[in-house]
């Protein structure tokens, strides 16, 4: 294996610069490093030089990273790692190019951290759903889940977990790059073990090992070999719970999850996630609520069943003027670039352009007398709060996001002529009631809450929150928000969709 460099790339990787080396595995090193076209941070996966007499091995390496990137080019998601660019390296050494995520791996997390609480883990756990669900819905199985291939970042008061490392995932079922089973053992689902293929319940089986580690900070599997790992995994004995989760509604979902057969294990990633959700109630009750609720995240969001997408119960409008408070609006935007139909356009050119329409879109809302507040991936986050009243400046957010969209659509038509590619938007829309100027809580919660909103919202769409909905009533049309999707379970608070006046 190759040793660790003590700075540069070991290779020559043309437009990018090292900043670093992040790590290394069985098949490859990771690097920080600076994108030379836009100045961003990128992570960059570099398989290891072929050692003499090793090509076999070497050709089913760079196969792996040919998958990767095959498949993370078909996915955006909020909670999964976004492919930015691939190449070649000096040496006929293929690289791709990835997100930067400034968090730790939740096996260093909870190595450094301990045990997560219960709440917490609903939270993130809730997080890695979603991205699950994503996947499937794509026919794509990951099949290497494990504390190792998260990551773990704080975005204020809430954690925010990313999903790495696609090396092994099947696309339809192929390709399956040996006959034996491949994973870490202590993850793997017993089917997965044994070789066959891997299916949806695959991923959930892992899943739950997971969940039930954040709780200890152990692994669930222990043993003195790696056969003794195996045993376990293929017994027909049911994973033993941890005595917190006995009694609590979390156990039938957990041993649904964990079922050893894998025709009456949990398959549906979307109903498991409404159902954790669901788990939560209990925790508010009790206080023990994360301080930021943001996995209200419409069930089956990848299901094809229009029904009223709903938020999870948020906190009361309340008058800025009254409490003495500041008040606060938060936009997300997000750009969502796709090459047109028939159209061949290099991973490089359609970075580059994204990076230019994002530039576009942040200067039309500051026109709009937006004011930038951070980017996390495609999602641009801007606050207003230059008129003395809330609702003035959710009018002020709500004419420009919708002035945004119509133009996105203009500018979209231009953009397929030009260079081959389409682009839309999206948007949610949230105000809060800052406490003092510097009330972190609250502009947190804000940000997440608009992150969602955005989440949930189609493309052309801008979605508001009810507290929202509740200053903007008259002065902007809204409608309730449907989509393709169910909504939760029980009673929740609806989100409305921004409607633009007809042309005269």
């Amino acid at each position: 294996m190759t040793g660790v460099p003590p700075h540069g790339f070991p290779v020559g990787v043309p437009g990018y610069q090292s900043l670093g080396w992040l790590g290394q595995g069985a098949s490859g090193q990771v690097f920080k490093a600076r994108q030379r076209s836009t100045g961003q941070w990128v992570a960059i996966k570099i398989p290891h030089p072929p050692a003499p007499g090793h090509s076999a091995s070497s050709r089913r390496v760079q196969q792996r990273l040919h998958q990767e990137t095959r498949v993370l080019a078909l996915l955006q998601h909020p909670h999964v790692v976004r492919l930015i660019d691939k190449g070649m390296a000096a040496g006929g050494l293929l690289f791709a190019v990835l997100e930067f995520i400034p968090g730790q791996t939740l096996r260093d997390f909870l190595l450094h951290h301990g045990p997560l609480s219960l709440a917490d883990t609903l939270v993130v756990m809730a997080q890695l759903l979603d991205a699950l669900a994503c996947l499937h819905a794509h026919h794509i199985v990951h099949r290497d889940l494990k504390p190792e291939n998260i990551m773990v970042l704080s975005t204020g008061a809430a954690l925010h977990a990313k999903l790495l490392d696609f090396g092994l995932a099947s696309h339809r079922g192929e390709p399956l790059f040996a006959g034996g089973a491949e994973g870490t053992p202590a993850y793997c689902a017993p089917e997965q073990l044994r070789g066959e293929c891997c299916v949806a319940a695959t991923d959930l089986y892992a899943w739950a090992l997971v969940f039930l580690e954040c709780l200890s900070a152990r692994p669930c599997l222990q043993g003195a070999s790696f056969n003794e790992v195996l045993r376990q995994q293929l017994s027909p004995s049911a994973i033993v719970l941890p005595d917190m989760v006995m009694g609590h509604p979390l156990e039938p979902l957990l041993r649904r999850a964990l079922h050893k057969d894998v025709h009456q294990r949990a398959s549906d990633a979307a109903r498991l996630q409404g159902e954790l959700l669901q788990c939560l109630a209990p925790l508010r009750g009790a206080g023990q609520a994360p301080r930021v609720e943001v996995f209200a995240l419409a069930r089956g969001a990848w299901e094809g069943t229009a029904q009223l997408l709903t938020l999870d119960t948020l906190p009361a409008p309340v008058d800025a003027a009254a409490s003495g408070g500041r008040a606060l609006v938060i936009l997300c935007v997000a750009l969502h670039l796709y090459p047109a139909k028939n159209a061949s356009v290099a991973l490089s050119d359609l970075q580059e352009i994204r990076a230019q329409q994002m530039q576009w879109c942040a200067n039309a809302v500051h026109g709009g007398q937006g004011q930038s507040a951070g980017v996390l991936g495609d999602c641009m986050l801007f606050h207003f709060e230059q008129e003395p009243s809330s609702a003035q400046n959710l009018h002020q957010a709500a004419v420009v996001a919708l002035d945004l969209c119509t133009r996105v659509q203009r500018r979209s038509r231009m953009l397929e002529v030009q260079h081959g590619v389409r682009v839309d938007v999206s948007g949610g829309m949230h105000t809060v009631t800052l406490a003092s100027c510097g009330d972190t809580s609250g502009r947190n919660l804000g940000t997440n809450v608009a992150l969602y909103l955005n989440h949930l919202a189609e493309p052309g769409t801008i979605v508001a929150s009810r507290c929202a909905h509740h200053e903007l009533a008259g002065s902007v049309r809204l409608e309730e928000y449907r989509s393709a999707a169910r909504g939760h379970q029980g009673v929740h608070d609806a989100v409305f969709r921004l409607v633009a006046d007809p042309p005269p």
